[in-house]
C-alpha cells in the first residue's frame, strides 16, 4: 500500500500484520523450547531463555508442571500427573522411574529400568576397570551445579570417598549429558547470554528512539502516549519472569561432572554396555556406548524434587510473564509498527543463538552394536582399539591421525551393524591395514 507521497506506508498493513501476529509467535515453539529447557544448567541459559522469549507458554507451564505448587497445577490441568511423567518430558535427569537408552540410531527417554553396566574406564595402559570400584575414584574429581549439593559431596568425598563414588556409579545412566559438548561451556553461555541481554536491550532502545525522537509513533497512532510505557515495562517484566521460570526447571534437578584429573584426559575412554532389554513396550538392542576420545568426563543429572524456594519462582514467574506479555501486547499495539518487527527479529536471533549452544545434541552417539548373548566376548576386540587410539592421543602432534581412525573405528562397526556381519578380525587390524573380513549374521 502507499501513502499519497508514493511512499510506502507501513501502518495501515504492516501494523496489524506485524503487531498482533509477532508477539503472538512468542507464545509457540514447543519442541524447541523444551530442547533448551531441559538441558538448562544454571542462571546463563535462564537469561538466554528469556531474552527475546520463544515458547512464552510452554516455559510458564513447564514451570508449573515441576514447581510444586497444587492450585497452579490444577488451573493447567496438571493436577493429578505423575513426578515421571514432568521428568521424562521436560528435564534431563534419569531416576528410578526414567531412563534413558540408545536405539541404534538416537536416545530415547522412557518410562522404566534399563540393563546398563556401571562405565567402564578404559587406559591407555591397558587397564579395563569398572567405575565404583576400588582404585577407579582417583582418576576424577567431582563438581556439581547445586551449591548445596556440592558442598555436602564434597564433605563426603573426604570421608567416604568410594561410597559416594559407588552411589553414583549405581545410578540410572544420562546418555544425552555426556555427548560431547550437549551443552556450552559455562564461559561461552555467559558470552550468549550477555549477547542477549545486548539484543534484547537494542530493541527497548530502538523503540524509544523511534517513538521520542524519530516521532514515527505520532505518525502511526498519534493519539498514543501509553505505547512506549507499556512495551518497557512489559519487556522487563515478561523477560523476569521466563528467567524465573527457567530457573524453576532447572533447580529441581542436580548435574554432577565427574572430571578426569589433568594428567589421564588423554589416556581414558569410557564406554557404557546396554543389554537388550523391554522397556515401555519398545525393546533395545545390545551396544557399548563410548564417550569421545575428547571427552573422558562421567556427567549425571538427578532430580531434587521442587524445594520452596522454587515454588515461589514459580509462582512469580508465571505471574510476572503473564501479566508481561499482556502490557508487552498492549504496548506493541500503540507503537510504530518498526518496533514488532525489531522485536521478532531478537527473538529469531536468539532462537538461533540457543540452538547453537545446543549443537552437541545433533552430534552422532559412538555406539558398537554386540552379540546380545555374550556382550563382553564381542566387546573385547574392540578394546585393543580403544588402547591403540588412546596411546595416540597421549603423544604430541597425533590429534588428526585419532579423529581419523576413530572415525574410522566406529564407521567399520556401523556398515557392518547395516549389512548384517560381525567381524571376524580385530578392528585394530582393519583400520590398520584397510582389509576387511566379516560373516554374515544369519
Amino acid at each position: 500500500m502507499a501513502s499519497a507521497g508514493g511512499e510506502f506506508d507501513g501502518n495501515d498493513f504492516a501494523n496489524n500484520l506485524f503487531s498482533d501476529l509477532a508477539p503472538l509467535l512468542t507464545l509457540f515453539g514447543e519442541q524447541v523450547t523444551k530442547q533448551f529447557l531441559s538441558m538448562s544448567m544454571g542462571w546463563a541459559d535462564n537469561i538466554m531463555l528469556a531474552m527475546g522469549p520463544l515458547g512464552i507458554l510452554t516455559v510458564v507451564v513447564s514451570a508449573i508442571r515441576v514447581g510444586g505448587v497444587p492450585k497452579l497445577k490444577a488451573i493447567i490441568g496438571r493436577a493429578r500427573e505423575e513426578r515421571s511423567t514432568a521428568e521424562m518430558e521436560l528435564l534431563s535427569s534419569t531416576s528410578s522411574d526414567v531412563c534413558e537408552l540408545w536405539t541404534g540410531k538416537e536416545i530415547v527417554r522412557v518410562r522404566g529400568q534399563p540393563r546398563m553396566s556401571r562405565p567402564i574406564i578404559i587406559t591407555a595402559d591397558g587397564r579395563v576397570q569398572v567405575f565404583g570400584d576400588p582404585g577407579s575414584s582417583h582418576l576424577f574429581t567431582i563438581s556439581t551445579s547445586s551449591s548445596q549439593v556440592s558442598k555436602a559431596l564434597i564433605d563426603i568425598h573426604r570421608e567416604w570417598e568410594p561410597s559416594v563414588f559407588k552411589l553414583l556409579a549405581d545410578a540410572a545412566p544420562n546418555l544425552a549429558l555426556n555427548i560431547s559438548n550437549s551443552a556450552a561451556s559455562r564461559t561461552e553461555a555467559w558470552i550468549w547470554a550477555l549477547v542477549g541481554c545486548f539484543l534484547q536491550l537494542a530493541s527497548v532502545v530502538f523503540s524509544g528512539l523511534a517513538t521520542y525522537r524519530w516521532n514515527l509513533a505520532e505518525s502511526a497512532n498519534p493519539h498514543s502516549t501509553y505505547g512506549y510505557p507499556c512495551y518497557m515495562v512489559g519487556t522487563v517484566l515478561l523477560c523476569a519472569g521466563v528467567a524465573f521460570c527457567g530457573h524453576v526447571v532447572e533447580s529441581v534437578s542436580s548435574e554432577t561432572t565427574l572430571s578426569c584429573i589433568p594428567d589421564m584426559r588423554k589416556k581414558v575412554c569410557i564406554v557404557r554396555i546396554q543389554r537388550s532389554c523391554n522397556v515401555s513396550d519398545q525393546h533395545f538392542g545390545t551396544f557399548a556406548i563410548l564417550n569421545s576420545l575428547d571427552n573422558p568426563n562421567i556427567r549425571y543429572s538427578r532430580l531434587e524434587g521442587p524445594s520452596k524456594e522454587a515454588s515461589y519462582f514459580a509462582v512469580a514467574g508465571t505471574s510476572l510473564a503473564v501479566t508481561g506479555f499482556v502490557v508487552q501486547f498492549i504496548g506493541l499495539r500503540g507503537l510504530h509498527w518498526s518496533a514488532a518487527v525489531v522485536q521478532l527479529g531478537v527473538t529469531l536471533m536468539m532462537t538461533v543463538i540457543r540452538a547453537i549452544v545446543r549443537r552437541g545434541l545433533s552430534s552422532e552417539v559412538a555406539s558398537i552394536p554386540l552379540d546380545a548373548d555374550d556382550e563382553c566376548v564381542s566387546f573385547a576386540p574392540a578394546i585393543d582399539t580403544i588402547r591403540h587410539l588412546l596411546t595416540l592421543q597421549g603423544q604430541e602432534g597425533n590429534d588428526k591421525i585419532v579423529k581419523a581412525r576413530w572415525a574410522k573405528f566406529l564407521g567399520l562397526y556401523e556398515h557392518t551393524r547395516h549389512i548384517g556381519e560381525h567381524l571376524m578380525v580385530n578392528p585394530l587390524d582393519v583400520i590398520m591395514t584397510g582389509r576387511y573380513f566379516g560373516r554374515r549374521t544369519g
